[in-house]
């Protein structure tokens, strides 16, 4: 994997993808890798991590923000978290943040990457449902159509923030115990809780050992993630 380094922002070319991977703060300490929700990209950061007690890397996945629209447009869960391990490579190490799909890609690279997460926050985001059991397409809402359309759309990445087929990746069903396999697997995992329901695969990382609750508010949440790394 080729880098080339501009200011605070470092291109990675992944594959056939370029990704835009952004500094927001450098400072002695772990690294901070921040993964976005859906249909959002890295300025959703802006706010909140200054706290944060080491350097600060945003990711824009595929298809979102600074990065490149994927040809063919396919974009899975475990697509976004590829995008995710390409950031991790470049940093070596990292604790991981994540809202909504962001959290699920999140606790598949902290599965598949033990040894270079080293504690991960799940936040609730949009496209957190983009792991459930069953595709979170209602008919009577229009979605399937939403879909469809989505898949025909232009593929100009000028025409819009996003590429109209992400959508992909919050319709793509994924079973509750595939997540906690995950979950097994990673070092220390904090679920961001304000009572609110959570889908079916969150339900099942809450059972797995290692796994703590946490408050939605970021820097709070964040001292806790920090904290994880000073455990022996």
């Amino acid at each position: 994997m080729n880098v080339t380094a501009k200011r605070t922002r470092i291109t990675l070319h992944h594959g056939r993808t370029n990704l835009g991977l952004h500094r927001r703060k450098e400072a002695a300490g772990p690294n901070l890798l921040l993964l976005h929700e859906l249909y959002a990209s890295s300025d959703m950061w802006r706010t909140g991590v200054d706290a944060w007690q080491g350097s600060v890397w945003a990711l824009d996945f595929s298809g979102h923000g600074d990065s490149a629209w994927r040809e063919g447009g396919t974009y899975f869960p475990e697509t976004l978290a590829a995008d995710a391990d390409a950031a991790l490579g470049e940093l070596g190490s990292a604790c991981v943040a994540g809202a909504g799909i962001g959290a699920y890609a999140g606790l598949l690279l902290a599965g598949g990457r033990p040894k270079q997460v080293q504690a991960t926050l799940l936040l609730p985001g949009t496209g957190i449902d983009g792991g459930g059991a069953e595709p979170p397409l209602d008919p009577a809402k229009g979605d399937l159509a939403r879909l469809a359309t989505a898949n025909r759309t232009s593929t100009d990445p000028s025409s819009a923030a996003c590429d109209p087929r992400v959508v992909m990746a919050d319709a793509d069903a994924r079973p509750a115990d595939y997540a906690r396999s995950f979950a097994l697997r990673a070092e220390a995992i904090f679920l961001a809780e304000d009572g609110k329901a959570r889908p079916p695969w969150w339900e099942e990382v809450r059972l797995a050992d290692g796994a703590t609750t946490t408050t939605t508010d970021l820097p709070v949440a964040l001292a806790a993630l920090h904290a994880a790394t000073l455990r022996e």
